[in-house]
């Protein structure tokens, strides 16, 4: 009967191992469950590769492990001492008079006098040792229990494995809570943080002309139509805009008759001087307010020719929504559409003062225009402003102006107009700094650095 209370209990272990949902609820069943098995006064389980930087993961009767305890402390410098024997990897029992006097003085008053040194060793990765289980008890340790811990140690061994692979990050946990690999570590975040790298900003871009012809309104009035719609090519003479004309065609006309009127007096008089010499004395002045006339007719004649406004030269029209002029009054010097050049295009863009960096002439950037986000197209920068402006979303940023490198990137010049984003490169920094100039800044400007 107890034979087959033995095997239940030896089975229920294996059940309750394969169950195990943590290597802390592992932990617990391997040093409080076993005693159904095997008995022993104190089980205490440590978990290290081979043997080495061996630490407490759980002791029976104990819920939690307090690393600062003396037992705790003990039990560790115990296991680290055996592990440096020849047989680490086999099970054996110890007993103090094998150990050094310190250490068997403080096993005396820690626990009992017989240990048994379970290795849990992994047979499927050639023996590898996890860790290893402590078992304290006052008496020896006979053959069939040491077979039947034998048994359990590799059961054990290889739930530790299957929840290890299923949580591989409480490996690299367990490795970094060791001294020297967290020195390693903060070592190597550090160089790494010295490595100089490139500071850059994005934002967002817009094409466009590059020293266009400003059109603006020669005259005060009103637009009537435009002649001309938005990408339109257009040659030198070709009507742009047509000004509301009526006043300036009634005052050309009336200047016209006046005109006549002043040229009819005055040959009038030329006659009738030959007959009556004091017509002669007004012949002066009569030809002067024909000058006069002339000037006002002509002056009348500039402005209705300007009511047609036709294109100085040759480009594409630069312009918004055309419906939008039509009966708009506009003001002499009034910009209404632009003529560009469609080959001489570049880039503005509108640089937050978040994300500000230091730019010198010259500097890099990088575009991507949105219908081609795959593709990027080098540029240098041309122009940077010095004061912030408010763009149309209501932030502050300084407007940027790059040209296209047309050695580095033979493509066709983009559409007037296309939106995309830009990379623009700054000086060189480290990494902490590019990793950390926005927080920095942020801590500076609440803190009040």
């Amino acid at each position: 009967m107890e034979l087959n209370q033995q095997l239940a209990a030896l089975l229920g272990l294996e059940s309750a191992l394969r169950q195990a949902g943590s290597l802390a609820q592992l932990g617990y069943t391997i040093v409080n469950q076993s005693h159904g098995c095997v008995p022993y006064s104190q089980g205490v389980l440590l978990l290290g590769e081979q043997g080495r930087h061996l630490r407490v993961t759980a002791v029976s009767d104990i819920p939690v492990v307090d690393a600062t305890s003396p037992f705790i402390a003990w039990t560790e410098r115990l296991a680290r001492h055996l592990a440096q024997s020849a047989s680490f990897d086999q099970l054996q029992q110890w007993e103090p008079a094998q150990l050094p006097e310190a250490l068997a003085r403080e096993w005396r008053e820690m626990a009992p006098e017989r240990l048994l040194w379970v290795p849990l060793r992994l047979a499927a990765d050639d023996g590898r040792q996890l860790g290893v289980l402590l078992l304290f008890r006052p008496t020896a340790w006979d053959e069939r229990e040491r077979g039947v811990l034998t048994h359990l140690a590799g059961t054990m061994a290889h739930a530790l494995f299957a929840l290890q692979r299923r949580l591989p990050f409480q490996w690299l946990v367990q490795r970094l809570r060791r001294r020297r690999v967290m020195l390693g570590v903060v070592l190597g975040l550090l160089l790494i943080m010295a490595v100089p790298v490139r500071l850059s900003a994005l934002t967002p871009i817009r094409v466009i002309a590059r020293d266009p012809q400003v059109i603006s309104a020669p005259l005060n009035g009103a637009v009537t139509r435009l002649e001309v719609m938005p990408n339109q090519s257009v040659q030198s003479g070709d009507p742009l805009v047509q000004f509301e004309d009526t006043e300036l065609a009634s005052a050309f006309e009336v200047a016209q008759r006046a005109l006549l009127v002043a040229e009819a007096e005055l040959k009038t008089t030329q006659q009738s001087g030959f007959m009556d010499p004091r017509k002669k004395a007004q012949l002066a002045e009569l030809a002067s307010r024909v000058r006069l006339r002339q000037a006002e007719r002509d002056h009348a004649r500039s402005r209705l020719e300007k009511a047609r406004l036709t294109a100085p030269g040759p480009g594409v029209v630069v312009l918004g929504d055309p419906d939008g002029w039509k009966g708009r009054p506009v003001n002499i010097g009034e910009r209404i559409m632009l003529l560009a050049d469609p080959a001489a295009v570049e880039v503005e863009a509108m640089l937050t003062v978040k994300d500000a960096i230091a730019l010198r002439q010259g500097a890099e950037v990088r575009v991507f225009f949105d219908s081609d986000p795959l593709s990027a197209r080098a540029a240098r920068l041309h122009h940077a402003g010095y004061e912030p402006q408010r763009t149309p979303e209501g932030t502050l940023a300084y407007r940027l102006v790059a040209r296209l490198d047309e050695s580095a990137s033979p493509a066709a010049p983009p559409r007037i107009g296309t939106r995309g984003t830009a990379k623009v490169y700054g000086e060189r920094v480290s990494l902490f700094f590019y990793l950390f100039r926005r927080p920095i800044t942020s801590a500076r400007q609440w803190l009040g650095w």
